[in-house]
This record gives C-alpha cells, structure tokens and sequence, in this order.
C-alpha cells in the first residue's frame, strides 16, 4: 500500500487554493471592491498592429563574391536587394522531397553564383526553399505570384522541372504533389505546364503548353473566391483554370516554396532573370511569422471533420508558430453544454474559408488564454460579420475576453473582463462582468457588412483597456473592474433572426499562454563531439522551437545552421558573447568586457536570418557562474539590445531559485533533474516568487537522457518517460508555462535508446505543435438543495454560472450527477431520484428522459462503461456491494462485486483507456481502492491513501491528462482538493460554495 501524506486544514498552499468568487447569495462573506487605480497606472494600451501587410519582391539581385560556404548567399543582403515589404522576409531550406523532411546540404540552393549572378540557383536533384511569411490575399480577394524560370539551364527539350507552390502549411517540404500542397505548379525545360492539388497524386488537374524558350516568365494569379479561378499566365500566354472540385476556395494565406526536379548530376534550375526580376508577391502578411509569439487563424481550407472543421489541419491554417484549437460553447448564461451538432463550422461549403454560426446563438472558445507580455498588455484581433449580406437589423457578433477557463462564451455573462457586441447595422456594446460600459460611439457604420474589431488589454489592477472598430477607437481608459493577464478568447454569435448566418475570420492574438513551444537543449553544440552536427530534422515533427547553444557563427562547419529553420522557431544562445572563462576559477565564466561588440558581431553574422530567431538565451545559469545580479542584469540589458523585439530566455540552477530574475526576460526557467512531480512544482511556485513582472513567462525542462544528468543516475528509461508526462500536468495546471524544452537531444540513435521516453516525447511535441485537442481539466460545482440550484466553477476558478431553481430536482435527497449524456462533449448536469430510483437525463435538445434503474437504497453511479463516448448509469447496492452498470440506460452490462460493508463507490477512468471502471473508497482509513477494468473478481489494481476522516470521495481529470486521478470534498471547509495519480501530490485545490451544499464535479469545458 502507497501511503499519501495526510490533508490537514490549511496545508494546501496558496497557489493552489483560493477563496472563489461566485454570485450573490452563494459566498459565506461579501464581495471584495474592485482595488482603486494606481496613481501610476499606464494610459491606455495601444492594440498591437497584428495585421501589417504588403508587397514583396526578392530580385536575388547581389554580387557573387558573397555567395561563400556555408550560406551560399541564400540570406545574405536581403535589406538590399528585397523590396516593398514592411520587412525582409528569409528563405529557409526544405528537401523539396516527397519521402524525408531532411533537406539536402546548403550547395543544393544559392544565390548568385559566378556562372549565374543575380538568381536564385537549384544545383542539384530535389531540393526547395520557403519564403518566411505567407502570400495573402488582396482586397479583391486575389494574390499573385510572378517570376522568370529556367527550368534545366541550356535545355528546351527535356521534363526535368521547376516548382512554384502554395501551401498552407509552414512545416511542408514544398514538393508539388504532397497532400499538404494546395496549389502547385510545374514548367518543365520544355513548356510542359502543370497544376497540382494536394492529395491527387501525380496526376495534375489540369495541363497546358507553352512554346519551348530558354526561360519562363510565370505569373500564377489566384482567387480567393468562388469562382476558384486560377490565371496562369507563361511567356504572355494566358491560361484560365478552375479549381477541382476537392477544393472549396484557394485559400486567402499559403506560404510559397520555389523548387527544382533534376534528373541528372550538373543541371541548374534558375528562378529570375539575372537582371532585377527574381520574384514577386502581391502581398505578404508580415506580422504572423515575425516573432514568436503572435497567433493566426485564417480558418483556410480545413475539411469537415468530426467536429465540423473547428479543429481540423490547426497548424496548416494558423501560419503562426504556435496553434491552439477550439471548444465550442453555448453562447448563452448560465450552466456550461455543447451547442447542437453543426452550431460551429469552419471552412463549410456554404461559409468557405470563415469561422460560422449558421444555426443561431453559439460561440467557441480559444484553448489557450490570451496572455500580456512584458508591456503587460495583450490585443485580440478579429473580422467580424453579424449576419452575412445583410447591413441591417440586430443579429450580432461578439468577441471577448473572459476571466473563466471554462465561460459559455456569453458576452454579457459575469465571468466577462470585457467584450464586444457588433449588430449588423453597426450598433456596438461593450460589457464587463455583465454590466454595459460607455462607448465612444455606439454605432459605426455597416460598410460592407464586416468589421475588423481589436481589444487590447492591461492585465491586473491597472485595468486599462482600447477597443476599436474599423480603425476608430469606440472605447479607450480604465474599466471597473481588474482585467486578467491571462484571458480566454471567445468569437461568437448571438441570431435574432431567423435563418441569419454569422461569421468570423482572421482571429489573432499578441501572445498566447498554455503550452505553445516545444523542442530540445542542445540541439547542436559544436563544443561536443556527440552533438556538432544539427540533430533538428531528427526531431522536426513534434518540435517547434529548439536550443542552440554556444553559437558565434564563425566556424563554417556549423554556421549555416539557421538557413534551415523555419520562421520564429530556433533559439540561439548568446554565451559566448556575453561571458569569457575565469582564469581564477576553473570551469566558471565572467562578464565579457566586450559583450556590446561581440554581440554586435553576432547580429551582423545572423544577417538576414534575424527573423528565424525566437528568443535569445542568454547565459545558462549565471549564478552558478558567480555572475552578481548586477551583472546578470547588464548582461541582460546588453543583450536586449542588440536584439531588439525578440524574446529572451535566461534559467537559473535549482540552489538560486529566489535570486533575482532580471527584468527584461520573457522566458525564465530552472535546472533540477528527476525530483519528481512535487519538488518540481514548488521549485517553480519558489521561482514565480522571484520574478522581476508577472508578465514574465515560465520555461521547465524535462529529461531526456540519463548520462551524465545530475540527479538521474539511477533512473530508468520509464521513469523519465513518466516525468515527459508530469511535466506536461504541471504546464497544464499553469498557463504562465510556455515552453517545454527538453534536456537534450544528441543524436539519431536517441529514438533507440530511450525509446520510452522518445515515444512520449513525440506525443507530447505532437499535441503541442499540431494543436491536437487536449482532455479538458474537471471543473468543480455545488448543488444546493435548499433552492434546487446548481452553480459550476471553472478550473481556474472563476463561476461559469448557475441554473437557478432547477425543475430537475424535486427533493432534499436527489443527487445531483454529471456526464455527457448524449456523446463527446461538455458535461452537463442530471439527477437521480432515491426515492423512485429515477435517473432523469438532459438530451441534446434541452427535453430529459427518466430511466428507472436499480432499486430504492442503491447509491447511482456514472461512466463511459464500455469506451462508447457518451455517459450512461449505473448502481452501486450496499447490502451486497454490487455495481450493476449500463451501456443503454436499462439493462445491466456488468454486474461486479466488489469493496466491503460501509465503502463508497467511486468509478472513474483511472487507466486512461476511455473506459470508466469501478473502485471503491473506505472511509474508516481514507484508503481508495481502484479497478483499471470492469472485470469480475479482480483486485485493486491502485491502493492508496488521500484525505482526512469526514471526507466525502470525489474523482476528476484535474491536470488535463486524460486520466481521472481521486479527490475529496471537505464540507467543514467547502474545500476541494484533487490529487495526482495514486494520491502522492495534492494538484487541484479550491474553496467553493456554502454550507450544505453538496459537491459535484465535471467536464464543464
């Protein structure tokens, strides 16, 4: 048996257990003031201009003398020979290839070279390079791609050829016919002209010729509109080309890749014409890919999936580094319930390339709060359409900011920090907490029916707030109430008429919290033998944003390694530049004295790959190194600002987690290997002690290997494996966690020989990367028999709503019951009646149905008993200890003894099968035992003990692991507490209701 330390009053601590707030009537005490401004507070923020855009064009135009090993001039002098961008804009290096993700070596693709000045120049087989922001649409719905190519150099004749396509996807190879391809297009040496759409194989949509030239001027014209209409135009002939029927719309945002096929060893490809044309872009969106911390959604192109699309090709439509998915909601007060099927729908037929609400009142939600950097601010952007072809009339749209993890999405809802209402004749509200604020202007107006709204937010009790709506500022100052730094986006429609169409597109967001980065320590040290080789392609699929360490960019051995990384995506660490060895002290750095020059020496050798740089590291550790804070914070400030814009990372060791933070870093973390689950969470509750802001983000660093790791000598590759999965609870349970970056990767052969932990880890990465959805964490509830009401609570504590008296409970003994009664989706609330042994089930369309099941004295139970995806009932008879559990709400499936005289039955899916099973928990020793199947005679396959006597037993997934874990209600204290699994860690905590209440917990989004 695992014994748990015992729950005592007042032992949980403060960061995980807070005094909530909840309506009127239902707090023991009275509410709390909102807290005066500060006599410093900050004016109003200025939204951040999140859509900056315009044309593009690369003449590749640049002497041959700086085509040099290892870049190849691909990068090299982009401020000069790039125009009509809002900023240069790289090219980074892909295999081009159908079968691997790794490109070939640097030679494979250059700029300028002698035999071919002033043009981009493929050199060898398949190979491809991808402009670092993507094409977008102009205001007629249209883009355009131009350029001059030569398909095989001196060759007329032959089908070897060279590519221009367009993908949604930034993490695509750019060969023509991948099923990540949305257009593409072939010229071979000898006029073949192709077009491709991905899935369709080798085989093209369409064909066409040209005359056999030496060159190819190409221009590719698309529209985004129904029309799907594709102009391609080869050498002044025109050709006109409608899309295949697999397409819905070209999507308004596709990154370009230029390629080349070669079929034999010494041909050329050329792109531009060696005298200032090389390619031009309409226009380019220049704000989503030029940091790491913006967030795009241009709900392009994704199919209707199980959901309807809201969750469908997340990181091929978000063009941002980081992704995050959707819930959607009710739109409406009150109690958290999944909207009917076919409420929410992106990318539908009828409202192509568009989030839509073609069904009425509806919303969805960002999974991840919109969070403040270290301005302490963050801006919400959207183009809102209240009712589509319409101009009047008051069906509306809403966009908000919520303090509630788990909101409805209601935008005059408590739970509301701010949100704003567009009608379709342009008549605008703005609420807080439920409440409507003063507006500028209550209308602006209707144009052409579409409104580009933007928040932007102070968090905390500087409460400042801009609100503006088709470029005029409807609301700007101080609002009531405190507004959160961390704050959940929902988009959302509110229909008064029937048959009206509500749409939204192009949401974005300054910064997101939850988890957004993923990737390794050391993905490259070219002071270790092991690892001086760039290992990124071997961890490409689930890594977003990976470590460089000792970099200066001297040695062409390992200089041109950020050619190859994707916008925004490699961090880049800066020690050398910033510290030189003690003499004195062997093993340890100082301050360089010359740091100021030497990271100016930096920059100027990063050149025109600045913008594939995330963050700059850096000094690992400083304090270990005997650096003071004085000169932690010079070396900082020296930093920033030879790197203006990008984020910085600093990490401290284990032993110095209340030395100053220094201000100026976005992204803090901390070294302390395999101490398991607890420690790590108080090393990091210590370490936000520390901080300079609040606004600063929070990095851990998971194991990934075991030689040479201090405090993991005697760990096993399963251990780790099982730490990948703590630290992923932990970032769950914290919003301010960003970043995973793993400890370390050194070669290939890792994959082999910590295969559990390299299995976890690719999981992991892969749910971070492609946004996959993430089991929601319990949220926690009361039923109050006194007036038959229920009120839930979201995970981050903050009231969701309540019901009112509801008509479900009719008696002072009902239970109140919590499940997805009709399939996936948000719990909502049933009831059972002892009385009668009446289960009574809320249905999809707001009717219940009753079911009698069991007999009078049986205690009900609820689960997914057999993985079918929707909760059914189920009995527990205390006279034989019996569980008579049912797949269809009227016939037992199982029937399993199980537990002693006086247990209480506890169900839950404690293997994260998808299944419920059985358990049972003894009050006399708080001693919880738990079943992984619903098999007859079987033992407890977890024993252990949680909680205090009095304690009533509960059960939720209180660390979005997709894995119920146990809990106990303390009614003295109106006090929840959940645990980790086997109840060695108190995870979840939080004061909630009033005296004789009775504890409910769900899914409640």
């Amino acid at each position: 048996m695992m014994l748990a330390h015992r729950l005592g009053r007042g032992l949980l601590s403060a960061a995980l257990i807070a005094l909530t707030a909840v309506p009127a009537g239902l707090a023991a005490g009275p509410a709390a003031a909102a807290d005066a401004p500060s006599p410093s507070a900050p004016s109003a923020p200025t939204p951040v201009n999140l859509t900056a855009a315009g044309p593009f064009a690369d003449s590749f135009r640049q002497s041959p003398s700086l085509n040099t090993v290892p870049l190849h001039g691909l990068n090299v002098g982009l401020d000069a020979r790039q125009q009509g961008s809002a900023r240069t804009v790289s090219w980074t290096r892909t295999s081009g290839r159908w079968d691997t993700q790794a490109p070939p070596d640097s030679a494979a693709a250059q700029v300028s070279t002698a035999d071919q000045p002033d043009r981009l120049v493929f050199t060898q087989g398949v190979s491809a390079v991808m402009l670092g922001a993507p094409v977008i649409a102009d205001a007629d719905g249209t883009y355009t791609v131009s350029t001059v190519v030569d398909p095989a150099v001196g060759e007329s004749t032959g089908n070897d050829w060279a590519s221009v396509v367009l993908g949604r996807s930034h993490r695509a190879t750019g060969y023509v016919t991948n099923g990540d391809v949305d257009l593409g297009l072939t010229v071979t040496s000898g006029g073949k002209l192709s077009l491709f759409h991905g899935g369709g194989g080798e085989t093209p949509f369409w064909q066409g010729s040209v005359a056999p030239a030496d060159r190819y001027a190409v221009a590719l014209k698309v529209s985004t509109g129904a029309d799907k209409a594709v102009t391609l135009t080869v050498n002044g002939t025109a050709f006109t080309v409608k899309g295949p029927a697999s397409v819905n719309r070209w999507p308004s945002s596709a990154f370009l890749y230029l390629g080349a096929y070669l079929s034999a060893p010494g041909e050329l490809t050329t792109f531009g014409d060696g005298n200032g044309t090389g390619v031009d872009v309409s226009r380019i969106d220049a704000a989503a890919t030029a940091g790491a911390k913006p967030f795009v959604d241009t709900f392009d192109g994704a199919p209707a999936g199980t959901d309807n699309g809201l969750n469908d090709d997340l990181s091929a439509r978000q063009p941002t580094l980081v992704s995050a998915g959707y819930s959607a909601v009710s739109g409406r007060r009150g109690l958290a319930a999944t909207p009917p099927e076919g409420s929410v729908q992106v990318n539908s037929p009828a409202a192509p390339n568009v989030l839509s609400f073609p069904q009425g009142t509806a919303a969805v939600r960002l999974t991840k709060p919109a969070t403040a950097d270290l301005s302490g601010s963050y801006t919400v952007h959207a183009r809102l359409t209240p009712a589509v072809g319409r101009t009047s009339g008051t069906d509306a749209a809403t966009l908000l900011v919520s303090n509630a993890s788990g909101a409805t999405g209601a935008v005059d809802a408590e739970d509301v920090a701010l949100g704003l209402k567009v009608q379709a004749d342009g008549s605008l509200k703005l609420y807080q907490a439920g409440q409507p604020l003063p507006l500028l202007t209550a209308a602006v107006a209707p144009g052409g029916g579409s409104f580009d709204v933007s928040l932007a937010l102070t968090g905390g009790t500087a409460r400042q707030a801009t609100v503006t709506v088709n470029g005029s500022t409807v609301f700007t100052g101080a609002t009531p109430a405190a507004l959160p730094r961390d704050g959940y986006v929902h988009l959302g429609a509110q229909r008064a008429t029937p048959g009206t169409v509500t749409t939204a597109d192009d949401l974005r967001v300054s910064m997101l919290g939850g988890l957004d980065y993923y990737g390794y320590f050391d993905i490259m040290d070219p002071d270790s033998t092991n690892n001086s080789v760039d290992h990124s392609a071997d961890v490409a699929a689930w890594t977003n944003m990976n470590n460089f360490v000792l970099q200066d960019l001297t040695d062409p051995r390992y200089a041109g390694f950020l050619d190859y990384c994707r916008p925004a995506s490699c961090v880049i660490d800066v020690s050398k530049q910033v510290a030189v060895p003690d003499p004195t002290r062997p093993g340890k750095n100082k301050p360089n004295p010359d740091a100021p020059a030497a990271l100016a020496g930096l920059v100027t050798r990063i050149g025109g790959n600045l913008d594939k740089l995330s963050a700059i590291y850096t000094l690992d550790e400083p304090y270990y190194q005997g650096f003071d804070a004085g000169q932690v914070q010079t070396q900082v400030n020296q930093v920033h600002g030879a790197f203006p814009g990008k984020m910085l990372a600093y990490t401290t060791d284990a032993y110095r987690l209340t030395a100053p933070v220094p201000s100026g870093v976005d992204l803090v973390g901390f070294d302390n290997y395999c101490p398991g689950r607890a420690v790590v969470e108080q090393d990091l509750a210590t370490l936000q002690g520390a901080l300079a802001s609040p606004d600063q983000h929070l990095v851990l660093f998971p194991e990934s290997i075991i030689p040479g790791v201090n405090g993991c000598e005697s760990a096993t590759d399963a251990v780790i494996a099982g730490n990948n999965t703590d630290y992923r609870a932990i970032a769950a349970q914290h919003p301010r966690v960003v970043y995973l970056q793993n400890f370390r990767w050194l070669n290939a052969q890792q994959g082999s020989t910590m295969p559990l932990t390299t299995q976890r880890q690719q999981a992991i990465g892969t749910a971070v990367v492609n946004a996959t959805p993430q089991p929601a964490r319990a949220g926690v509830g009361i039923y109050r028999p006194g007036d038959h009401s229920v009120t839930e609570n979201s995970h981050n504590d903050v009231v969701i709503g309540t019901s009112g008296s509801s008509p479900l409970f009719t008696g002072p003994d009902d239970v109140p019951l919590a499940g997805h009664w009709n399939g996936p989706g948000t719990d909502t609330v049933g009831v059972y009646h002892p009385a009668t042994a009446t289960f009574v089930l809320p249905g999809a369309d707001g009717t219940t149905t009753s079911y009698v099941f069991g007999v009078p004295g049986d205690i009900p139970v609820v689960g997914d008993w057999s993985g079918h995806g929707r909760t059914t009932i189920g009995v527990y008879r205390p006279g034989d200890q019996t569980f008579y559990l049912s797949d269809d709400n009227a016939n037992p499936t199982y029937a399993l003894t199980y537990g002693n005289p006086g247990w209480t039955p506890l169900v839950g899916d404690w293997s994260g099968s998808g299944r419920t099973t059985i358990g049972a928990y003894d009050p006399a020793t708080q001693t919880f035992y738990l079943r992984d199947t619903n098999t007859p005679g079987g033992q407890a396959d977890h024993t252990f003990r949680y909680g205090n006597p009095g304690d009533i037993p509960i059960k939720g997934d209180w660390d979005g692991t997709g894995i119920d874990t146990v809990g106990v209600y303390r009614r003295a204290d109106r006090a929840f507490y959940g645990s980790a699994r086997e109840g060695t860690l108190t995870v979840y905590g939080s004061v909630f209701g009033n005296p004789g209440d009775q504890p409910l917990v769900g899914n409640w989004g």
